[in-house]
C-alpha cells in the first residue's frame, strides 16, 4: 500500500573514511554493492514497503547525486527530490534547511545514506506519537572486556562478549524536531537529539533491528556484498 510519508536520506557528506585509500573519491551513497549504489538500496526499504517520496540532502559531488535522482526518477515510479544543503553543513543543520519541503508532513523518516538495515516501516508507525520520535537501535555483540576506570584506578573489569546498544539511524520524526535544532552547525547525533533528552519534554522511543549494517568502508562494503550474496532479500 503506498503511504504518502517523506523519506529524507543524508547523502552530502565527504565520505572520509571510506575515500581515505582511494584515489578515485566517490559519494559514499552511490557506492555499489553487487552493482547496486548502496543509495538505491536503502530507498528500496522503503519502497518496497509502500513509501514513494524521497528527499536526498546533498553537499559533497552535488551533481553526481542529482543525476542519481534523475535516472532512478526515469527508471521507477518515484518522487525523488535532490536538494543541496552546503559543503559542510552538519546533519542537523541539512535536515533544517529543508524544513519548508516537510511543513505538511504529518510524519516523516530520516536516515543515512550509507547503512541498510531490516527496518518495518509498519511495525515502526505503531510506535510512533505526536508526542515522541522513533530511535532505531541494534544490539551489538561486543567481543572484548570492558574495563572501568576513574582517576586511573581499575574500578570495575566486565566479561566479555556484552551487547551494546548502536544507534542505526533509522528514524521517524515529525515538525517538531526543527524547534530543537538552531544552527547548520548543529549534529543531529551529538546536539539535537541530547537536546530534547535533557528537555525532558519528548522522548526518543527505541524499535530494535533484526539486522543492520553499516558501511564504513571497503571492508564493509565487501561484507555487505557476501551477505546479500546469501539472502538477496535480508534488507527488503
Amino acid at each position: 500500500m503506498k503511504q504518502n510519508i517523506t523519506a529524507v536520506i543524508l547523502a552530502g557528506g565527504f565520505g572520509t573514511r571510506y575515500n581515505k585509500n582511494s584515489r578515485r573519491k566517490i559519494l559514499k551513497p552511490l557506492v555499489k554493492i553487487n552493482k547496486i549504489p548502496i543509495l538505491e538500496r536503502i530507498i528500496n526499504i522503503y519502497f518496497n514497503q509502500g513509501i514513494h517520496n524521497f528527499i536526498l540532502l546533498g553537499g559533497y559531488k552535488f551533481q553526481d547525486l542529482q543525476k542519481f535522482a534523475l535516472l532512478l526518477n526515469k527508471k521507477r515510479r518515484l518522487n525523488i527530490k535532490a536538494i543541496y544543503t552546503g559543503l559542510k553543513t552538519e546533519t542537523a543543520g541539512r535536515l533544517l534547511k529543508i524544513k519548508s519541503e516537510l511543513k505538511n508532513e504529518k510524519y516523516f523518516f530520516f536516515t543515512y545514506g550509507d547503512s541498510l538495515a531490516s527496518f518495518n516501516v509498519k511495525n515502526a508507525l505503531k510506535f510512533k506519537t505526536n508526542n515522541n520520535y522513533i530511535i532505531s537501535t541494534f544490539n551489538l555483540d561486543f567481543p572484548y572486556g570492558n574495563l572501568e576506570i576513574k582517576k586511573n584506578d581499575l574500578k570495575k573489569i566486565n566479561e566479555k562478549n556484552q551487547k551494546i546498544k548502536i544507534n542505526a539511524g533509522f528514524y521517524i520524526l515529525d515538525n517538531s524536531i526543527f524547534s530543537n535544532i538552531k544552527s547548520i552547525k548543529d549534529s543531529f547525533e551529538k546536539k539535537t537529539i541530547n537536546n530534547i533528552i535533557k528537555k525532558k519534554k519528548k522522548k526518543f522511543i527505541s524499535v530494535k533491528l533484526k539486522k543492520w549494517m553499516p558501511m564504513d568502508n571497503e571492508n564493509d562494503r565487501r561484507r555487505i556484498e557476501v551477505e546479500l550474496r546469501k539472502n538477496a532479500k535480508l534488507f527488503k
